[in-house]
């Protein structure tokens, strides 16, 4: 904070630019915020000085995530976890029961759970067709819907005042065409369409929504399949690498931040140029 101030009485204009990329005293939840681009999403807002609740479904994982960002978060900051379901109607609901329960309002929901399974077209069985619609799309409009109405009935200023904004998590997959990948890219390409559409009707609420379509990101999960293939992968990346949860979080604290309070309905493709072949 020091450093803040320092530069505020030498050089206002950045200063001024630098606070707009905060997120102090934000209360912000991001789901499948446990690990991979998530985990790193709600690093980049404790980093910034927002409030954090992070929903995963994982016990276990929740619990190590959450230490980790209490130790890098603030005194005057609040993180939280709670586990949920986002791909069934009735956990939603409860986590939101939890959200309006504990918070004194919602400021930013960054939807990032979601999952896919390469398979290819003819051999995707319906069970598995129909999980990925309920996590990727169904839980995602459900979970922006209701963040939605919480934003508008938890106090703060309605006037332009407030940063509130919905951030979703899609996919530059939502873009091209990869054999393996049907429902997966479906999904992130009805997502694509649900911000634009939210954003519009969301406008006069000055509620902004907007997307981030990572690129190939060197995850956990992403490094556990096969190294060799996803080293091939990354180096066929025009910056020569994978993404990183970093350079992901980035993008998402830039979207959430007021730097961004005339940016909405957008799809930020993060990917250093791999969707560009």
């Amino acid at each position: 904070m020091s450093t803040v101030n320092q530069t505020l009485i030498a050089e206002p204009g950045r200063a001024a630019e630098s606070a707009d990329h905060r997120l102090d005293g934000l209360w912000t939840v991001v789901t499948g915020g446990s690990k991979g681009i998530g985990f790193g999403i709600a690093e980049g807002f404790v980093a910034a000085g927002a409030n954090v609740m992070i929903v995963a479904r994982n016990a276990d994982d929740l619990d190590r995530a959450g230490k980790a960002l209490r130790q890098q978060a603030g005194a005057d900051q609040v993180v939280m976890t709670a586990r949920a379901d986002t791909s069934d109607t009735d956990s939603i609901e409860r986590l939101f029961g939890t959200i309006e329960a504990t918070f004194p309002r919602l400021d930013v929901y960054v939807a990032n759970a979601g999952s896919g399974i390469m398979r290819p077209f003819l051999e995707i069985p319906i069970d598995e067709w129909n999980q990925t619609i309920a996590l990727n799309l169904t839980g995602t409009f459900l979970g922006c819907q209701r963040a939605a109405q919480a934003m508008l009935t938890g106090g703060g200023p309605a006037d332009g005042g407030a940063n509130r904004a919905i951030l979703v998590v899609s996919s530059i997959r939502s873009l091209g065409v990869r054999p393996g990948r049907l429902a997966y890219s479906v999904t992130k390409a009805g997502l694509n369409q649900l911000v634009r559409v939210a954003a519009y009707e969301l406008a006069s609420h000055q509620i902004r929504v907007n997307a981030l379509l990572p690129g190939i990101t060197a995850t956990p999960l992403a490094l556990e399949g096969n190294p060799e293939v996803f080293a091939e992968a990354s180096a066929s990346v025009p910056l020569g690498r994978a993404g990183t949860a970093q350079d992901m979080a980035a993008a998402a604290v830039y979207l959430c931040s007021p730097a961004a309070r005339f940016v909405t309905g957008v799809n930020l493709v993060v990917d250093g140029g791999e969707s560009l072949w």
